[in-house]
């Protein structure tokens, strides 16, 4: 299995930039870092996923976040209606003496997003899928091309992460019934691809988002394996044609859905374990306050006709209270609830 980590700069971790981060904000950097992709440094964890993995408060993430976008070390892109994705800056940032953290750092521009005004470093000219533009992000996890593994971007079972698993290095989730979903603006991601804007916007209002995602994991596939030469051209007749998912594509994905059944399944294990405890709890605690009501007469009695009653294997080393059988009958003999209900 191969081992998977994030990559941290030296020069980073002694800069000032990185000095003057609170403790928080270090955290939600190297939780990022976990779910990014290993080539482009993007990653797509929801402020849930975030606070979870940290141990910190959502309000503590989201000041973290606008922290370290400050700081010039992680980007921040929000398209409406779509999930954040970020971007880790490995190196440090330069920064001039006597300016202080909270100032916009040197050589980036600030935008007005839906979620306020973020900053961005002016190298970073591409957008979160810009790597999709080369195809170089779906080879991480279907082609030979690079690493077939990684840390997933958001692998718990927590709700609104339930319905859905994404498909690492991609803009795409998988829905616990097998349907791709796209994480992003469709028009804007084929307009990525090299199809012309009017196409672009044509193709998102009119054709099934699935099958548009089928063509874009295909092209992918084919760019991994150096097949694919006119990449907006074999799009555009992928989806105006219906083209299906390529074999290959297809086994990865089928893959891909049966982890997220195992944690789906384990995630119901689990949550009927602890529903399970809870009712034993609780009925033990019933049991204790009707108990603890008797006379120690009255209980001592009960106990011998318990133990009296009960197979001589189950009572012979522990004929007293303690032992859950005995309890139990103990409770039953008293004119307790039937415990078989």
């Amino acid at each position: 299995m191969d081992a998977f980590f994030f990559r941290v700069e030296h020069d980073l971790i002694r800069s000032e930039a990185f000095k003057d981060l609170g403790g928080s904000a270090v955290k939600v950097y190297l939780t990022i870092g976990l779910y990014s992709n290993f080539g482009t440094g993007w990653a797509f964890p929801s402020i849930r996923t975030i606070a979870r993995q940290a141990g910190l408060s959502r309000q503590t993430v989201l000041d973290a976040i606008d922290e370290l976008t400050k700081a010039g070390l992680l980007v921040a892109s929000k398209a409406k209606g779509k999930s954040t994705a970020y971007q880790i800056i490995r190196q440090a940032p330069e920064r001039p003496k006597g300016r202080k953290a909270s100032q916009k750092p040197p050589g980036s521009v600030l935008e007005i997003g839906d979620e306020g005004a973020k900053t961005v470093p002016n190298s970073l000219e591409e957008g979160p899928f810009s790597v999709l533009k080369t195809f170089d992000a779906l080879a991480q996890d279907v082609g030979p091309a690079g690493r077939k593994g990684g840390p997933e971007q958001e692998s718990h079972l927590t709700r609104p992460d339930t319905a859905s698993i994404p498909l690492p290095g991609t803009p795409f989730r998988l829905s616990a019934e097998g349907r791709l979903l796209i994480a992003v603006d469709l028009q804007e991601l084929l307009t990525d691809q090299g199809l012309a804007p009017q196409l672009a916007e044509k193709l998102a209002r009119q054709k099934d988002p699935e099958a548009v995602a089928k063509v874009l994991l295909n092209a992918f596939y084919l760019r991994s394996q150096g097949k694919l030469q006119n990449a907006p051209g074999y799009i555009r007749a992928g989806i105006e044609d219906g083209y299906e998912l390529l074999p290959e594509v297809a086994n990865r994905l089928k893959l891909r859905h049966r982890e997220f059944e195992s944690i789906q399944r384990q995630a119901a294990e689990r949550k009927a374990r602890i529903r399970q405890e809870a009712a034993q709890a609780a009925e033990d605690a019933a049991i204790a306050v009707f108990l603890d009501n008797l006379s120690p007469e009255e209980l001592d009695r009960l106990v011998a006709t318990a133990v009296a009653a009960l197979p001589a294997p189950i009572v012979r080393h522990n004929p007293t209270l303690s032992n859950p059988f005995v309890r139990g009958k103990v409770y039953e003999l008293a004119g307790g609830a039937d415990l078989d209900e």
